[in-house]
């Protein structure tokens, strides 16, 4: 055992210095299929509570992943105006910069979607900030309503652009140091060799899209030379166990908490159809979840504060890393049993939001269209993760979901005894496919739950409390 033990640290050794590292992308109109620019980030960092937070109070109001319950710092986001920032670390950028004085990079990002409309307005920031300097050497990933993308890299004291324009493929690909940097700390060169070998023949074939990087590129675990697929591995990999990978230097790694990819509007149309993507939670096990600006407030369970959604893509990721002697290495057997039964849930979400917008104006979509659809998805997705673990025949690694099962009921009113810590909360009905079928709102003094469907076939109705737990019942008529 303590030779397994002292092995695994070995392993883990090279993720030590890079705790806070990510792996980021920046994609022109002109490289993907469909004309609509794209910034990617996989999001490496301890903290595993991952959340959205919309911010209304800002010149343009903006939506962003922040850790859970935070609100001054943000780490990828788009406005109101159409601009979307994120950012990774760059090791190798020197300067000196009075921390007492100096701006982090989280603070920036806020600055930047809560103020900045465009690329340059961004640029100006940074000017700004040559001055006092920044605490955090990092890529800043950026675009804007006017087509403009880039990636900035910048140091304490100074930075530079470089526009995806500039390149052949319209699109830069960045780890964990910069190209104006040195040559001695690219910390994360394996990931962005990687990345090239994935995203380069997509550019050449132009099939780059954002299916393609939510669904290979940001979930992806081979090596420079090295392709695993199709899962499950059914070799070995060094000291690991038949059928283990290692995640310390893959793009989607066992530190890959989240992953945020802004999406520009398609050709013609204004920054209102401009939207993000978030997988909270690692990227192997998460669902994507489309917002938009104009959709507001987020659901509850993407937060700001502990969203319900991270929770259970945690759960899950720790069912695919079971070997306690090998942490860090995923159970590829167990993988390749989660993404084929996410497969076609996935493709449902791709599909909801496909429709929607080839129904939306050129200006995108009103409040109410955009977060109906959010919250629909985020039912699904909640559903999904209580279905995967019937799936599995009742194998359930640690903590049960949230969801409860109540006995099934016949015609007329449906009625069962709400818990006490559930009591004037807002309980909201919807069907198997996500659909809202009744909201509900309780009082603090009423013991019972109480609903009455009308018009409804039978089936699987899930009984949602935002946050708290998940009631499945099945209604006969």
């Amino acid at each position: 055992m303590i030779r397994h033990l002292l092995l695994a640290l070995a392993l883990c050794l090279p993720t030590l210095p890079s705790a806070r590292a990510c792996t980021i992308g920046a994609f022109g109109a002109g490289s993907t299929h469909d004309g609509r620019m794209l910034l990617w980030k996989n999001r490496d960092v301890t903290n595993p509570d991952q959340a959205l937070r919309f911010f209304p109070d800002a010149k343009f109001p903006f939506v962003a992943n922040i850790y859970a319950g935070e609100s001054s710092e943000v780490w990828a986001g788009i406005n109101s105006a159409g601009f979307a920032v994120m950012n990774s670390n760059a090791f190798n950028l020197g300067g000196f910069a009075d921390a007492a004085a100096a701006a982090d990079d989280g603070i920036i990002m806020h600055l930047a979607l809560a103020g900045c409309a465009t690329l340059d307005d961004f640029a100006r920031l940074l000017d700004s900030l040559n001055i006092v300097g920044r605490n955090t050497t990092a890529n800043f990933g950026a675009f804007d309503s006017t087509g403009a993308c880039a990636i900035f890299e910048a140091s304490n004291t100074w930075y530079v652009r470089c526009n995806t324009a500039d390149d052949s493929f319209d699109f830069l690909l960045r780890a964990n140091y910069a190209m104006a940097g040195d040559t001695i700390r690219r910390r994360g060169l394996n990931r962005f060799k990687r990345a090239m070998e994935l995203v380069l023949p997509r550019a050449r074939a132009q099939t780059l899209d954002t299916r393609f990087v939510i669904q290979n590129l940001c979930r992806d675990l081979g090596q420079v030379g090295f392709d695993p697929y199709p899962l499950p591995f059914t070799g070995s990999y060094g000291i690991l166990p038949p059928g283990f990978l290692p995640t310390d230097s893959t793009i989607s790694r066992n530190s890959t908490r989240s992953v945020e990819v802004m999406v520009g509007p398609p050709p013609g149309c204004g920054p209102g159809r401009g939207m993000m993507w978030f997988l909270p939670g690692s990227p192997d096990v998460s669902l994507p979840i489309p917002v938009w600006v104009a959709g507001g407030a987020v659901p509850e369970v993407l937060g700001p504060a502990r969203a319900l959604l991270c929770d259970e893509a945690g759960r899950v990721h720790d069912y695919i890393h079971s070997d306690p002697d090998f942490p860090s290495a995923v159970n590829t057997v167990a993988l390749a049993q989660v993404l084929r039964f996410f497969a076609p849930r996935e493709s449902t979400l791709f599909a909801l939001v496909d429709s929607a917008e080839s129904s939306w104006s050129p200006a995108g979509p009103d409040s109410t269209r955009a977060a109906r659809l959010t919250a629909r998805v985020c039912s699904l997705a909640l559903a999904a993760y209580a279905d995967f673990w019937d799936y599995i025949d009742g194998s359930r690694p640690g903590p049960l979901p949230p969801v409860e099962t109540i006995p099934a009921f016949a015609r007329g009113t449906v009625t069962f005894r709400l818990p006490a810590d559930l009591r004037g909360r807002r309980l909201t009905v919807y069907d198997a496919t996500g659909r809202q079928a009744a909201a509900i709102p309780t009082s603090e003094s009423q013991p019972q739950f109480v609903w009455e469907p009308s018009g409804l076939r039978p089936g699987t109705y899930f009984v949602a409390v935002p946050g708290a737990r998940v009631f499945r019942l099945t209604y006969l008529r």
